[in-house]
């Protein structure tokens, strides 16, 4: 993989250790040392929401990762945004270590708004169908509350194989509700410009509108064809290379929706 630097800018996107749902990456892979080499602006993104992103940081640095906080940009970052712009006070749904990004949102009640994020923990009945009770309750009030999604992945690569991401769960309380969900993760557009402008990089107005492949000289990696490459990062005009690891089954390449890939890859260092 060229580590040439289209347009003098680039957006690789990197993955967090085995046991986030990430593929593995080594702290001595070739690419990643390409990179740090190439003194190119990074984000390691992702949709990681089972931890904060100090912690994250964190991990990475325990396995070898020269990291900080500012380089990781998760769809929990986008999320609480939007929750404080909106002066929201959020039901979360969200492990215990990815509320620490919540800490300076008003979550007592009366809520007005379900947050939902990868939380095993939280996928029971009781907890389903309370956030289910408020969303179904508050439709006929002024201020009915809105359904938050950090992302609607299918599933995420566990480590001991593929497992259930959290895009069921919002679904069906969408379904039992009749509230349509806002989701703020990838492959949402608004994510990709967030985490762009996250390294001061302004997309051009002329770039937002004509979407045409590639038009930004901005790169995006990633395993999964749907949420790293698909949506958002092809209506940006991304360049968007797919990796055969974690998420990657066979022909993925196949199933892009958005008049083919850029590039595949065995690996990140490939």
């Amino acid at each position: 993989m060229s580590m040439d630097c289209p347009k003098g800018m680039e957006f690789w996107r990197k993955w967090l250790p085995e046991g986030y749902g990430c593929p593995k990456v080594r702290n001595q892979d070739p690419g990643l040392d390409g990179l740090n080499l190439s003194h190119a602006q990074f984000r390691f993104c992702t949709n990681t929401t089972q931890s904060s992103g100090d912690t994250l940081a964190n991990q990475l640095k325990k396995l070898g990762f020269h990291v900080s906080r500012e380089e990781i940009f998760t769809s929990l970052s986008a999320c609480r945004q939007l929750v404080k712009s909106r002066g929201l006070r959020p039901l979360l749904l969200l492990e215990q270590d990815a509320l620490q990004d919540f800490d300076e949102i008003q979550q007592s009640g009366p809520h007005n708004a379900v947050v939902v994020g990868l939380s095993p923990s939280s996928f029971h009945y009781d907890k389903l169908n309370k956030a289910f009770r408020l969303l179904i309750e508050s439709k006929s009030t002024a201020q009915p509350a809105i359904l938050i999604a950090v992302h609607k992945a299918k599933y995420f690569a566990d480590k001991d194989g593929l497992s259930m991401g959290p895009g069921g769960f919002v679904e069906a309380l969408e379904y039992a509700s009749g509230v349509k969900a806002h989701v703020v993760g990838k492959p949402q557009k608004t994510f990709f410009e967030l985490a762009v402008q996250n390294m001061g990089i302004d997309l051009s107005a002329e770039q937002n509108q004509t979407h045409s492949k590639g038009s930004s000289g901005i790169v995006m990696i990633g395993d999964d064809v749907e949420q790293d490459l698909g949506g958002g990062a092809a209506e940006l005009g991304l360049i968007r290379y797919l990796v055969m690891t974690g998420k990657y089954r066979a022909k993925d390449e196949d199933r892009d929706a958005y008049g083919g890939l850029d590039g595949t890859f065995a690996d990140f260092g490939a």
